[in-house]
């Protein structure tokens, strides 16, 4: 027998050998080919044929577990994969700068970004918002207040009590170590009730902002002039009343020329004061100024008004003073501006102060 070689490093017999030696030269050739083909035998059911190394015939049986994926590419927020051997698959933690996996918290006080309230944790938080206040943690219910302006002040660690809105000029102060809404102390301070800017487009005005909390009215003027055709007044009328029941009487001078203007006695239905209106077609900033106080406005006797008021146009100078009385009782709640001249207000402002 010859050592003529396989691939597989099987020895075949030659044709001598065929005659002579049949039997030992397949026993020799048999064996080879069984220690070949060795690797090939056994395998437990479902496995599969693998190649075990680069060695010629050697095999493994391995398990069948590689299904139809060639590979697996995992992007964010997976990560891991491969297209070999054991693959492992993963997720990344969520942060508030990254996708990811979130780990849930029942937790109402937790100052944590990375973690997920819970249905239970919500639930916390609602009960707490909307319990009463007669909790240290508890949130101010909206049913504490009722009214524009109402202030909340704490009564203890635990719970609240509202404050109403006070009264137009009232103050806040403290009394019985709790806050409330006061008349200020007197002293002549003044607080700015009202502004009013004409722009040619009313005759009249009516200002019903005013509360009955101050002891005397001022009414300045700056500025003033009228739409018509000749210089006017400001004429005062009070709570709408347009009955005869105003008294009024003014001097004045024009370029220092004297001009009186008697009493119109209990006939008109407002107080008309002096020139204080600059012409309309004017164009000198010295338009009118007035300058009006009502004392004890809202006091049950009758009302009394004292004014100056003056206006430089038209080339001449108009300057006054008087005054007049309102045969009414009642506390003067609104006030109309009317203008003399049956025109409209074109420039200038009134502002109407309160008096402590």
């Amino acid at each position: 027998m010859s050592n003529p070689t396989t691939p597989f490093s099987w020895q075949m017999p030659t044709a001598t050998d065929l005659v002579t030696d049949l039997p030992a030269d397949f026993e020799v050739f048999g064996q080879a080919v069984a220690t070949s083909m060795a690797d090939l035998l056994g395998g437990a059911s479902g496995y599969i044929l693998s190649k075990a190394s680069a060695t010629d015939m050697d095999f493994a049986w391995i398990a069948n577990d590689q299904g139809d994926i060639t590979g697996i590419t995992a992007t964010t927020p997976l990560t891991g994969g491969g297209s070999s051997g054991a693959i492992t698959v993963g997720i990344q933690d969520a942060l508030t700068t990254q996708k990811g996996a979130v780990q849930l918290s029942d937790s109402t006080s937790t100052t944590s970004s990375i973690l997920a309230a819970t249905p239970t944790a919500v639930k916390s938080a609602f009960d707490t918002a909307t319990t009463a206040n007669t909790t240290a943690n508890a949130a101010i219910p909206k049913s504490t207040v009722t009214t524009n302006g109402d202030v909340i002040y704490a009564t203890g660690s635990s719970a609240v009590t509202r404050l109403g809105i006070g009264s137009a000029g009232q103050v806040l102060t403290v009394a019985a170590g709790v806050p409330s809404w006061a008349t200020a102390a007197s002293g002549g301070g003044l607080t700015l009730l009202e502004t009013i800017t004409f722009n040619n487009t009313v005759t009249t005005y009516t200002s019903a902002t005013i509360a009955g909390t101050y002891k005397n009215l001022r009414i300045v003027g700056q500025g003033l002039q009228e739409g018509g055709t000749a210089a006017g007044e400001i004429n005062l009328r009070f709570n709408g009343d347009t009955g005869s029941n105003y008294q009024y009487a003014f001097v004045r001078n024009t370029n220092a020329t004297l001009v009186g203007r008697p009493t119109s006695g209990a006939a008109t239905s407002s107080i008309v004061t002096c020139q204080s209106l600059a012409l309309s077609a004017d164009t000198s900033i010295r338009f009118g100024q007035i300058q009006i106080t009502i004392p004890l406005y809202s006091g049950a006797n009758y009302k009394s008004i004292n004014y100056q008021c003056s206006d430089n146009s038209g080339g001449q100078s108009n300057n006054g003073a008087g005054g007049g009385t309102w045969n009414n009782t009642a506390a003067i709640t609104s006030i109309t501006f009317i203008e003399g001249n049956s025109a409209n207000f074109k420039a200038g402002s009134l502002k109407i102060y309160g008096e402590s």
